[in-house]
């Protein structure tokens, strides 16, 4: 089989782009080894098609393994689910929120609650404990930087959410309460996708031993998919760009805490 001289030095000429940009890819994956050829590309400010080339030449895979959800009891207090009625016609007003659990290497248990803006995928408060009870919903809660006019707090049926604390506190902050169905996952999609990317890109990652530890990496990703990981919901960029283009506030640094 004969090669074109051409044909030789292109290939000459593109190797060192080609290690360049396999680097720039790997330093990526240090933050977050989950991202694909598609938001490498969106990172990099380069074709999609080009970043899976090069990624299969240098065998850069991204981590694809997805764990079950576990959910947390149910409320004794439900509310309306005001996020599938029609009369609901600003998406920036709606907060998601849910509580998700997973355990460290000596299989003591965590649980993580957020709250996620709808309109703009930002992720305004995040909190860690070793329990479920109220104050982990109250406390995520009083960390949020700032809210929309007239917000609706979305929330699976879990009883820390029908709490009278966690009532009474988003009363004080203007929030309409609002849950999902019982048993019915897919009214709450936006919170069960985020739990799915931050298992998959953070708790799955690795074993930590001791809550810093995961706190560490876990603050390091949060700012991370704030700021620079692209979301395909609002046209693969940040939550915080897409926050920036539509002149509403972004998300400060989030540091992370247990309560």
């Amino acid at each position: 089989m004969e090669f074109s001289r051409s044909s030789l030095y292109y290939q000459s000429k593109l190797e060192p782009k080609d290690k360049t940009m396999s680097n720039q890819i790997l330093e990526l994956h240090e933050t977050d080894d989950t991202l694909g050829h598609k938001k490498i590309g969106y990172l990099l400010k380069i074709g999609k098609n080009r970043a899976k080339r090069v990624m299969r030449k240098y065998d850069i895979q991204p981590r694809r393994k997805k764990k079950k959800y576990a959910y947390p009891g149910k409320s004794h207090i439900i509310f309306d689910n005001l996020n599938r009625l029609e009369s609901i016609t600003e998406p920036q007003e709606i907060i998601f929120s849910d509580i998700f659990e997973f355990s460290l290497a000596d299989r003591s248990k965590v649980y993580g609650c957020f709250a996620l803006l709808k309109e703009t995928r930002q992720i305004l408060s995040l909190l860690f404990d070793y329990h479920m009870r109220a104050d982990l919903v109250t406390g995520t809660i009083a960390r949020i930087d700032f809210l929309p006019s007239s917000p609706i707090w979305h929330s699976d049926q879990g009883k820390q959410y029908g709490a009278q604390a966690t009532i009474a506190l988003l009363l004080e902050n203007g929030f309409r309460q609002s849950m999902s169905r019982a048993g019915t996952p897919t009214d709450n999609p936006f919170a069960e996708r985020f739990v799915r990317t931050f298992k998959l890109a953070v708790v799955e990652r690795q074993r930590y031993h001791v809550m810093g530890e995961f706190l560490d990496r876990a603050e390091n990703w949060i700012n991370f998919y704030n700021n620079e990981r692209p979301h395909e919901g609002i046209g693969n960029i940040s939550p915080n760009e897409y926050a920036k283009i539509n002149n509403l506030k972004t998300v400060p640094y989030i540091p992370l805490f247990s309560v």
